[in-house]
């Protein structure tokens, strides 16, 4: 999905300036200290501490300190070789958003740099994978930025609910009671912010532990449902295939020809 074409940390460089010309590639900034500003496209944008930048290929840019003087940014270029993977509908030639995930992302920023410095064998397809990661967080927080922060911790508040207690029975009347919130409310507004229903996103956790405890384990398919909340395996094994596209079983066997 994702090309790496190139990495870079700009540290607090005197008179920092980019004259106008074509993006040649997708670009995803971090912003780690100072200001900067850019022109895209004829307009002016201001960056700073914990701002992240997307821009896309062929827009015009241009850029150069504020008066504030040296700044610190990464910036990472790179091709998406399908472009409905990156589905940024706004009509306008770049989105900033301000990262709840400043020091996660700054990490992986400067992990990134290493690796394009490194240059040693899978570099680049580590590289490469660690960027798809960051341009996912990106995405995650550009989605999320459209929602009002309200609905963002209550569902927050309900997401960690499922994860601390995805073995037991959860209903949709208790999350209500959680946020104190209208049922309907809770269901709507955590697939609005999430892209699934509550139950969904409760099975979905069963299913990767479900895989985790066959893969690691030696519980049977039925011991696996039972301690993940499923009284019929049945309904276990549909939800499982419905949920990754393949049953239960298939896991099984591969790993049973892996052991050979």
């Amino acid at each position: 999905m994702l090309e790496l074409v190139s990495v870079y940390f700009d540290d607090m460089t005197p008179d920092w300036r980019k004259e106008e010309a074509a993006t040649l590639t997708d670009m995803l900034i971090l912003m780690v200290s100072g200001k900067v500003a850019y022109r895209l496209n004829g307009e002016t944008i201001v960056l700073e501490k914990g701002d992240l930048l997307y821009i896309p290929q062929g827009v015009m840019r241009a850029g150069r300190d504020t008066p504030e003087g040296p700044h610190q940014k990464y910036s990472m270029h790179f091709r998406l070789r399908q472009a409905e993977a990156f589905p940024l509908e706004e009509p306008y030639p770049y989105r900033k958003v301000r990262t709840r995930k400043f020091d996660y992302m700054k990490q992986r920023f400067a992990a990134l740099s290493h690796h394009w410095i490194a240059s040693k064998p899978h570099d680049l397809l580590i590289g490469s994978g660690m960027a798809t990661e960051m341009l996912g967080c990106f995405l995650q927080e550009a989605t999320e930025d459209g929602f009002a922060s309200v609905k963002l911790r209550l569902m927050k508040e309900v997401q960690q609910y499922i994860v601390a207690h995805y073995r037991e029975p959860v209903r949709i009347q208790e999350l209500a009671e959680l946020v104190d919130r209208a049922p309907n409310y809770v269901t709507q507004t955590f697939k609005e912010v999430t892209g699934m229903t509550p139950i969904t996103y409760l099975h979905q956790i069963r299913v990767h532990a479900a895989r985790d405890l066959i893969l690691n384990t030696r519980m049977t398919i039925g011991e696996v449902a039972d301690y993940l909340g499923y009284s019929d395996q049945a309904h276990f094994n549909r939800t499982f295939k419905k949920t990754v596209g393949f049953p239960p079983s298939a896991v099984q066997r591969e790993l049973e020809r892996k052991r050979g």
